[in-house]
Parts: structure tokens; C-alpha cells; sequence
């Protein structure tokens, strides 16, 4: 055979040769497909290096925080503080800013930001409530409205979210870690303990958790209206405060706090340094900061984001929450109506109440205003204290970080000093508002375990909630508004509706919540409805 005829018929054991066919075709082995192949492989490679240069420079600056919430770097501010002792005039005030500024201001917020960028050790669902609670106070340095603009957009946007992951998995938790023993059958012989049980008993003891948190939510909403009635009566009835200005108890927790205020910023009456102390306030915004904490708690449970809390539901912790926060809020009610304290806010009931009326239904009128900014002579236990303590209790718990739990408490420790030395609360009603609340969220700690029944109920109906038809689980239109309705309807209330009768749109919107929750039972729908009057509620009365 001729060369010319091996060309024309290569054997396949030669090199490979690529034979242009006509059209757009790019031959295989050609150095046009090699060029394009490596055209399109750049897209991913460039994607994947700004993505390693991103994570290093997240991995540098959480160095350089590691560095400045060391243990090391306390000894700058503790220098800074002993140094101010030998100093005098403006250097020993500005000794002091620098200590108390880094212990009480910027390391709590330097420690939220280790813990976000923490993407060796720190758990998921620990980073996300503490970018949370970094993003709250970034917001507060916006208008109020747009802040709960972005509140009802985020219970919006979980409440969707809840809802599909119901119908995608199950969780089984209650399967895993409370698996209940085969349930043998009851002798005839063995007692009954539920026997000398009360109606009530037994009714709760059937309840899951999520119909027990239902209820606890409308039950803390109605303690909140009761107790708002009572800081109206209490005041009315106080004789003293209401003809005149009764000298104050001393507090030597406020005169500690007003001395150390003068020194820190220089000026020669503690109230001079008021303005600056409240803008320090409200730039920080800590009741808003830890209820934002709590609500990416919930998110972190219900989406299952944390394994160290697979055990911990969303119901569980809200009930856990708010049965401490009624049990403290009882507390708080019948402490100040047994012994009342003359306020410290001189002309106090002049400045918040009209005179005491004649008829009974102008008592009841007058009792509906809400109180949100304080009463006269509800000051046993701090009606704040408790909320924010209940609040910081639950997320700190789910995050479960101690550095990051440090650095709430001491915000949460500053608000209340500078409440303190507003003269808002006598030192006493913070201190005993966030003990009490702490004993009790350790009290009822038990309440997160779900009961006997709710246990043989889920063994028995393993998987069977996860069924649903195709039309239940898709979103269309209708479901977007339903969803979209509450909080629409709670960023109104918040943003538009005057402080005045707000109390009435909460009466409505409890009363709707409870007749939906006793119609149609405890579906994730309800549990949105019940997040976003827990929302308004909120947003209301801090």
C-alpha cells in the first residue's frame, strides 16, 4: 500500500488526527477547544479565589479581634483607670472614657464580632444570633421606622421559611432525645395518677409544647394589660404623689453611678451629662438588640441550624421564656402593689396621669394608655429588667458562648446603669428585676421537655405530620399575603398608630390570635400569627 493510500486510510492505532467537518464544530484534540475549555474554567477559578481571599481577610481581622478581647488586652484599660487616679482635669476624665468606654462599650461589641467571624470554631447557629444582635444596633443608628420595617420583613421572610421546611423534613428531636418507652399497658391494679388531677391539669398535660406556647403567649400578652391597669391604680391611689413631689428613698447604688459619671465626663453636676448618656442609649438600642438576638434563636431552632440544640425546639424555648417572663411580671405586679415606693421623678404622677376620676369607667380608660414609658410607683421589681433579663436568658442560652454571653450581660448591665441613673428605677428594682428573672428562666428550666402524652404522640404518629398534599405545600399568591397580612398589620401599629390607643389595636389582635388558635388548632400559620403579636407587644412596651 502506497503512502498516499495510508493517509487516506490512517489506521487507528496512529496519532489521532482531527478532521474538520464543516460548520461551528471544534475538533476535540485542537488547540481551539484546549483555549475555550480554559476560557470557561477561568470563570470558576477567579470565583474561587476571591472567595479565598475573602475568607482571609475575614481570618485576619478575626486575629486582630482575638487580639483586642484577649485577657492581655485588658491590662490597657486597667492601666488607663489606675492612671486616672494620679491625673487630674480633662486627662484623668479621659483616662476613665478609655478604661470604662473598652470594658462596658467596645469590647462587648468587638466580642460579637470575633464570634461572627469565627469560621473555625464557632457553631452556625451561635454566629448567626450574633450577627443579629450586631445588625440591631447597626439599624438603631437609622430611623425607628425603618428598624421595624426590617423587624416585620424578617418574621415575613421565617415564616415562609418555617412553613416549607415543615412539610420537607421532620424533626426528631422528641423521637431521639425524649424517646419514650414502649408504652406497655396500664394494669388494672396500678394507680392512676391522673385521677386526682384538676380539669385544667389534664387539659395542659395533653397540650404539646407548641399548643402550650400558644397559650402562653396570649396569657403573657393579657399579664402585660392587667399589670398596665395596675400601674394606674397604684399610682391614683398613692396620696403623696399625688398632691406633691414626696421625697425620694436614698439610693446609694444611683449616688455610686452619679459620682462616677461626673468623673468620666468632666462635669460638675451628674446631670449635666445626661443628653450624652442617653444618645449612648438609644444609639445602642440593647432592648431592641437582644429581642433581634431571640428572634434568630428562633430561626436557629425551628431551621435546625445548631446540632448542639437538636434536643431544643422553638416551642420549648418560647414557652420556656414566657412562662418566666409571666412568673416575674406576677412577681413585679404584686411587689409593687403590696409596698409602694415614692418615685424618684419629681411631679412624676402630674407629668403622666390626670387626676383621679369619679366614675369607674374613666378609671378603665385611662387604665388602657399604654404605660410604655413608665408609671409613678411601679418600681418593684423593674417592670424592665425582667423582660430584657427573660430575653437575654433565652438566645444567650441557644448561642452558648460564653464570651459572647459576657458580652451581652455587661450591655445589658450598662442600659441598666444608665436607667438607674436617669432615675427611671431605684438601683434596687434593676438588681432584684434581672436576679429574680435569672432564678426563675433556672426554675422553669424543665418546661422545654415535652410531656408524657406529647411523647406517646409522637412514637405513635412517627412521620405522619410530614404528609401533605402537593397544594398545602406550595406557595402561591394567597399564601404570600396570608403571611404578609401580620406583619404588615404589627409594622403599622408600631410605625403609625398613635402610643395612645395601641393598647386597643393589642386587645384586637390577641383576641383574633386566640379565636384562630381555638378554631383551627396550633399550625405553623398560628405560630406565625402568635411570633408577630410577640413582636408588636414588644415593640409596644420598650
Amino acid at each position: 500500500m502506497s503512502s498516499r493510500s495510508r493517509k487516506a486510510n490512517p489506521s487507528p492505532s496512529t496519532s489521532k488526527t482531527n478532521v474538520h467537518l464543516g460548520g461551528n464544530e471544534t475538533p476535540r484534540g485542537s488547540s481551539g477547544g484546549a483555549k475555550s475549555r480554559r476560557k470557561t474554567a477561568k470563570v470558576p477559578i477567579m470565583e474561587l479565589t476571591s472567595r479565598r481571599k475573602a475568607i482571609r481577610a475575614v481570618e485576619a481581622l478575626h486575629s486582630i479581634l482575638k487580639v483586642a478581647t484577649s485577657i492581655e488586652a485588658l491590662f490597657i484599660p486597667a492601666l488607663a483607670i489606675a492612671g486616672s487616679i494620679f491625673a487630674t482635669g480633662k486627662l484623668h476624665a479621659s483616662l476613665l472614657r478609655i478604661g470604662i468606654g473598652y470594658i462596658f462599650i467596645l469590647r462587648p461589641l468587638l466580642t460579637t464580632l470575633r464570634v461572627m467571624t469565627n469560621f473555625k470554631s464557632a457553631k452556625m447557629d451561635t454566629k448567626i444570633i450574633a450577627f443579629a444582635f450586631s445588625a440591631s444596633i447597626l439599624c438603631n443608628q437609622f430611623p425607628a421606622w425603618l428598624s421595624a420595617l426590617v423587624a416585620s420583613c424578617s418574621v415575613f421572610a421565617f415564616g415562609l421559611a418555617s412553613r416549607q421546611l415543615a412539610h420537607q423534613s421532620k424533626r426528631k428531636k422528641a423521637d431521639e432525645i425524649f424517646e419514650p418507652a414502649s408504652p406497655a399497658e396500664p394494669t388494672k391494679d396500678a394507680p392512676s395518677t391522673a385521677g386526682g388531677a384538676t380539669t385544667i391539669a389534664k387539659k395542659w398535660s395533653s397540650l404539646t409544647l407548641r399548643e402550650r406556647a400558644g397559650f402562653g403567649t396570649i396569657a403573657v400578652v393579657g399579664s402585660l394589660l392587667l399589670e398596665n391597669f395596675l400601674i394606674w391604680v397604684v399610682s391614683a391611689t398613692y396620696e403623696p404623689g399625688i398632691s406633691g413631689s414626696p421625697e425620694p428613698l436614698q439610693d446609694n447604688g444611683r449616688t455610686l453611678i452619679e459620682m462616677l459619671v461626673s468623673e468620666v465626663f468632666d462635669v460638675s453636676q451628674p446631670w449635666m451629662a445626661k443628653r450624652r448618656l442617653q444618645t449612648l442609649r438609644d444609639a445602642l438600642n440593647v432592648q431592641w438588640a437582644i429581642v433581634s438576638g431571640l428572634g434568630a434563636s428562633f430561626i436557629c431552632l425551628e431551621l435546625q441550624l445548631g446540632k448542639h440544640n437538636s434536643h431544643r425546639t422553638l416551642a420549648g424555648l418560647a414557652l420556656h421564656a414566657l412562662m418566666t417572663l409571666a412568673s416575674a411580671r406576677l412577681i413585679r405586679t404584686v411587689s409593687f402593689g403590696l409596698t409602694v415606693l415614692p418615685s424618684q421623678v419629681p411631679n412624676c404622677y402630674a407629668r403622666h396621669f390626670p387626676p383621679p376620676p369619679d366614675n369607674w369607667r374613666d378609671w378603665l380608660m385611662v387604665g388602657f394608655l399604654p404605660n410604655s414609658r413608665g408609671g409613678c410607683n411601679d418600681l418593684i421589681l423593674s417592670g424592665h429588667a425582667t423582660v430584657t433579663s427573660s430575653i437575654g436568658c433565652a438566645f444567650t442560652s441557644v448561642a452558648s458562648d460564653t464570651s459572647f454571653s459576657i458580652a451581652v450581660w455587661t450591655l445589658i448591665a450598662l442600659d441598666y446603669s444608665i436607667e438607674t441613673y436617669q432615675g427611671l428605677h431605684y438601683s434596687v428594682d434593676m438588681w432584684l428585676g434581672c436576679i429574680v428573672t435569672c432564678l426563675l428562666w433556672h426554675l422553669t428550666k424543665g418546661l422545654e421537655v415535652p410531656g408524657d402524652a406529647e411523647r406517646i404522640r409522637s412514637a405513635k404518629n412517627r412521620g405522619s405530620d410530614a404528609i401533605q398534599t402537593h397544594d398545602e405545600t406550595q406557595l402561591n399568591t394567597g399564601v404570600l399575603v396570608r403571611y404578609a397580612l401580620p406583619p404588615a398589620i404589627g409594622f403599622v401599629i408600631l410605625a403609625a398608630v398613635p402610643e395612645a390607643i395601641r393598647n386597643y389595636f393589642l386587645v384586637g389582635y390577641t383576641a383574633a390570635a386566640g379565636v384562630i388558635l381555638f378554631t383551627s388548632g396550633f399550625t405553623n400559620y398560628v405560630q406565625h400569627i402568635l411570633l408577630c403579636l410577640l413582636y408588636v407587644t414588644l415593640g409596644t412596651y420598650l
